[in-house]
């Protein structure tokens, strides 16, 4: 086969494979603006001396605000047991992050052993919400 049939056919499925993942749900419309994330919040929930809190600090809180994550799910510190945690499931660790659209829970990563791990638990967590920064 040609390069310009295999570049045909690769086309083809990517068209395909946009279609059937939008008709699903799956990914935002090509056609659609990025959904809004004004009502999207990233809620890190801590306690006063936690270790693994200072971490984040130190390790991810610097470019956080600066990263398509957190211009995407913006954050907000909230100590345990704050009014913006009732509803919640219980905060047993800190830090706790909790994906928050207009007050309702849609994921969680509880703990934080490193930038790595944080980054590739929060990512999926983030396109259910709508984000998708390669698009």
């Amino acid at each position: 086969m040609s390069f310009k049939g295999r570049r045909r056919r690769c086309g083809a499925f990517l068209l395909f494979a946009a279609l059937f993942f939008v008709g699903f749900g799956l990914m935002a419309p090509l056609s659609e603006p990025a959904r809004s994330a004004s009502d999207i919040r990233l809620l890190m929930v801590v306690e006063p001396g936690c270790r693994f809190c200072r971490a984040w600090d130190s390790e991810i809180g610097p470019g956080y605000r600066k990263s398509a994550e957190g211009r995407f799910a913006p954050l907000k510190r909230v100590r345990r047991g704050a009014p913006e945690t009732k509803g919640l499931a219980p905060i047993v660790y800190t830090p706790t992050f909790v994906v928050m659209r207009s007050g309702e829970e849609l994921g969680r990563i509880t703990g934080y052993p490193g930038a790595d791990y944080f980054y590739g638990e929060l990512r999926p967590l983030l396109a259910a919400a709508g984000f998708f920064p390669s698009l």
